[in-house]
């Protein structure tokens, strides 16, 4: 375990430090703004600005930051309906502390200074908001549902204010869309874009265009918008996964547990041991996936003001994504089976350093051939309403109220497969490459002769996310530097998931065929991922519509798979706020200081098992929960010189349990006194919060910032296994049908609030346009940052750790150049590895993702000011993802997507 690199103390002298360092720091060049009053939270003013495109994008999201009271990070569109980048995910991850998870190729979740998508809200238009594509059941936020041509504006906040609600430890991510009265003309406003993006990989071209539409009156009181934006995917999934590894165990014979059957090379016990105790890929396959995305998304806009004093604003936005993927692959089905106990080791190396079969040749192996299909249909609707009046020059309020819903489904997910029992001769060679071994199955694996038609599943499953808000808020200005505020919200969250199946996955009687050339199709992985010289790469796999049209059993009803559960919330939560802003010594002094209070009433639903001596039986349960929270906040920015803020802050915060935690489902043994499940009674996470940063704006688009950061959190949720009298459960008394009392002990697996932990780290950022310079050089400007965090956790039985989903170092960075209708700009964006989970499965000690470096880079020129032409390129290293189990780096999924090149033509009026 690595020490952390600083405590809290230390946070303290290096913020200190970095103060001194730049309040010594020579005012040296152009342009100082002069300070600023502190801005409302959801409605910053921008300073006008000169320069156009990129660059008044990056000056208007410094504006923001500067004014802020808190620790603030935005980004905004260069024009109308053109975001920097075609993914809000990659957009997002540009920003200081910010890193994604990427699915498919694309940028899909965030985390924020370390803490993942179930620690961070999102908001779009002020309303919180859930999106979920796919088989997402978690509170996470996927950022892939939408268009970025869509959005306008991004803000990261990442410290806390009583004003904002509750519900995050990492951040709050909001989102706006585009209203009509933005623009700087009357009248008619307009926007179209088209984009051919080219896959190396797929080698396919798929389209991408966006249109806007605004109207207002020439008094700019009233206003219409509307907003389109449609796209298609098309990248192809190329891979090596091994699904794990394991070991057997030397202390049983051969043929029992996870021990192969025999070895002819283990001539002595030692070798034997050796053998066994090493570890063997459990599924080991190359991969071809084949993906098509097309998603389309809608918003709308209506503005009135009336008088400076009132504006009414009502929002709306609707989004789909459609996918299709198909997975054909085929493997050496026996390791991860019984089947394991009547494989024969005919020749073998072992990796000392892995302790992993390096090489190994095997007799009597299971093959398996295997082809999937999945649909998923995901939308997202939400509709909002702002209100907005001063009732005096002193006096102001706000409403907010609007509701969201986002649907994922799974309409039709099958799988099929074909097994070949006994083949001799099978290879795997990991020598020459750990990460993309040499692969040959002793045998002609594009025919179809001996393969047996074993397995057909197909099921429909969904999930729903349901939200409705009302929120107001008033403030009072005491004075030109105090400003008092008090509000509330009430908030509904509901979440539920079902599935249904096909009763019967193994196939019977006539659909049980042997020779199944009729039923399949030939797949080749043509080589781009780089598989070594002698490897079976052209291989037989069903045919998901053939097989479709001939099992029998195809059209059979789908029966319920009690995936069902359910969560439904209700918060409530009111707060107080002061807000200053005055001179002290000749400085500024602004910020707040506030308390919220919070109140969460739980209702969870799912199925428990009751296992009895005449067989299982199933119920429906419900269990309540309650807590609150009182959570202050204090945010401080100072400003010893025009061009300098340094900032502190501090908050107590909380993030809601994740949904799957919180299911009362499980099973329920009444004779033997056993229980397992979820928890509904969990409480939250809950952290207190530090920060401290100094920001320098040394001339206008020019930033050079520090920030440190510390979070205490209290504990994270753990699974363990306890004696509890049933009655303290919160689990119905008439699942235990008569065999057991309310006052019984029952030994329960369940989850529980366990051990807390500390995150804490370090931001740097600089940004400046090369104006010093001399000539063309002047054109060129750099933006980058660089973020350390370090953490450790309980994990209970399994010791300590990182918490998952965090890297240590990530570095972004984006050279820019642009002089007058020509722009040019390359981005690197790293991430060191991180962990998965923790502990590993199948005795790894941990999974995880190595490091990766992501390279995109875009031009335009402009030949009126009307009509632009663009080209673009992402990933263009084709990074790799490498998923990899136990400290010892084996690997579990080496994949890439290729590169796309995208051509486009943007017309604006």
């Amino acid at each position: 375990m690595e020490r952390p690199f600083y405590n809290a103390r230390t946070l303290c002298i290096a913020g200190v430090s970095a103060t001194a360092l730049l309040w010594a720091a020579p005012a040296a060049v152009a342009q100082e703004a002069a300070p600023q009053p502190a801005a409302e939270p959801e409605a910053t003013t921008v300073d006008e600005i000169v320069v156009t495109g990129f660059r008044s994008s990056l000056q208007q999201a410094l504006n923001v930051k500067r004014r802020e009271a808190g620790a603030v990070d935005a980004i905004f569109a260069e024009d109308m309906a053109d975001f920097p980048d075609q993914n809000l995910a990659e957009a997002i991850q540009r920003l200081p502390g910010v890193t994604i998870d990427r699915v498919n190729g694309q940028g899909t979740t965030i985390s924020v200074r370390g803490l993942g998508g179930d620690f961070t809200r999102t908001r779009i238009n002020g309303l919180e908001a859930q999106a979920a594509s796919g088989g997402n059941r978690n509170r996470s936020f996927d950022f892939s549902m939408f268009a970025s041509e869509l959005f306008n504006s991004i803000k990261v906040r990442k410290t806390q204010s009583a004003e904002i609600e509750e519900g995050s430890l990492g951040s709050t991510v909001d989102l706006q869309t585009g209203r009509p009265l933005d623009f700087a003309n009357s009248g008619f406003n307009s926007a179209l874009s088209v984009q051919a993006s080219y896959n190396d990989l797929s080698e396919k071209t798929v389209p991408r265009t966006a249109g806007l539409l605004s109207w207002s009156n020439d008094s700019k009181t009233f206003g219409i918008l509307g907003s389109i934006a449609y796209s298609e995917r098309a990248p192809i999934l190329e891979s090596f996964n091994t699904t794990r590894w394991q070991k057997g165990n030397p202390a049983q014979a051969y043929g029992v547990g996870q021990n192969f059957g025999g070895c002819v090379p283990c001539t002595t016990t030692a070798e034997r041991t050796e053998l066994l105790n090493a570890f063997y890929p459990r599924i080991p396959r190359y991969t071809f996936g084949n993906t098509q995305e097309d998603r389309l998304g809608l918003t709308g806009a209506i503005q009135w003001r009336p008088s400076d004093r009132t504006e009414v604003v009502l929002d709306l936005l609707w989004s789909r994504l459609n996918s299709e993927l198909e997975s054909p692959n085929v493997e050496a089905w026996a390791f991860s089976r019984a089947a394991v106990n009547n494989v024969i080791v005919r020749d073998y190396a072992i990796d000392t350093d892995k302790n992993a079969l390096s090489y190994g040749v095997f007799d009597n192996m299971l093959v398996r051939s295997e082809n999937g299909f999945t649909r998923n249909e995901s939308t997202f609707a939400q509709a909002s309403l702002n209100v907005r009046h001063d009732f005096t020059d002193r006096l102001r309020g706000n409403l907010k109220m609007g509701l969201n819903k986002s649907e994922a489904r799974t309409p039709i997910n099958v799988t099929y497969a074909f097994e070949q029992a006994g083949v001799n001769g099978y290879t795997i060679d990991f020598r020459g490459n750990d990460r993309l071994p040499m692969i040959n199955y002793g045998y002609d694996i594009t025919s179809g002769q001996n393969f047996t038609l074993v397995q057909g599943t197909r099921s429909t499953s969904g999930g729903d996310f349901d939200n409705s808000v009302v929120a107001g808020a008033m403030e009072y200005d005491w004075n030109p530097s105090l400003t008092f505020k008090a509000g509330g919200e009430y908030r509904t969250y509901g979440f539920s998931t079902w599935g249904v199946a096909r009763a019967s996955t193994n196939t019977t009687g006539a659909d049980r065929i042997t020779g199944v050339d009729a039923l399949g199709k030939i797949v080749s992985i043509d080589g781009k991922i780089g598989v070594p010289a002698g490897s079976s790469m052209n291989f037989i796999v069903p045919d998901i519509s053939k097989i479709n049209d001939f099992l029998s059993v195809y059209d059979d009803p789908l029966v319920s798979n009690r995936s069902e559960r359910e969560v439904d919330e209700t918060d409530k939560g009111v707060f107080v706020q002061a807000d200053f802003n005055t001179d002290v010594a000749n400085m500024t002094v602004r910020g707040n200081v506030g308390v919220r209070y919070a109140k969460t009433e739980v209702e969870s639903k799912g199925w428990q098992t009751i296992t009895t001596p005449t067989g299982p039986s199933y119920s429906y349960v419900t269990a309540n929960n309650d807590y609150d929270d009182v959570l202050p906040s204090f945010n401080l920015a100072i400003e010893p010189r025009d061009d300098l803020v340094v900032r502190l802050g501090a908050a107590k915060v909380m993030s809601r349990p994740t949904l799957g935690d919180l299911t009362p489902g499980g099973g329920v043994s009444p004779t033997t006194r056993t229980v397992s499940y979820g928890n509904p009674l969990l409480d939250p996470f809950r952290a207190t919060n530090y920060d401290l940063s100094v920001e320098w704006y040394f001339q206008n688009e020019g930033l050079l910032a520090a920030a440190v950061f510390y979070k205490d959190i209290d504990s994270f949720i753990t699974s363990v296994t306890e004696s509890v009298v049933w009655s303290d459960l919160g689990l119905p008394d008439d699942l235990l049908q008569g065999a057991a009392r309310p006052t019984d002990v029952f030994q329960v697996t369940r989850k529980l609030n366990g051990q807390g932990g500390s995150l804490h780290g370090l931001e740097v950022q600089y940004q400046q346009p090369f104006t010093f310079l001399p000539g063309l050089w002047s054109n060129f400007g750099f933006i980058g940052n660089f973020t350390y965090v370090d953490s450790e956790v309980d994990y209970g039985a399994a010791g300590k750790n990182r918490l998952t989903g965090s890297s240590k170092n990530t570095v972004n960075t984006t050279l820019y150049y642009e002089d007058g209708p020509f722009q040019a700009r390359v981005s690197a964006a790293y991430r060191s590895n991180y962990l998965m989970s923790f502990p590993g499965s199948n005795g790894n000690s941990e999974e995880g993702m190595n490091a990766t470096t992501n390279i995109d880079a875009s031009m335009s020129y402009a030949f009126t000011d009307n009509l632009t032409v663009s080209l673009e390129g992402i990933n263009l290293t084709d990074e790799y993802n490498d998923r990899y189990v136990d400290v010892t780096d084996r690997v579990s999924d080496y994949r890439h997507t290729g590169r796309e090149i995208a051509i486009g033509l943007r017309w604006k009026y």
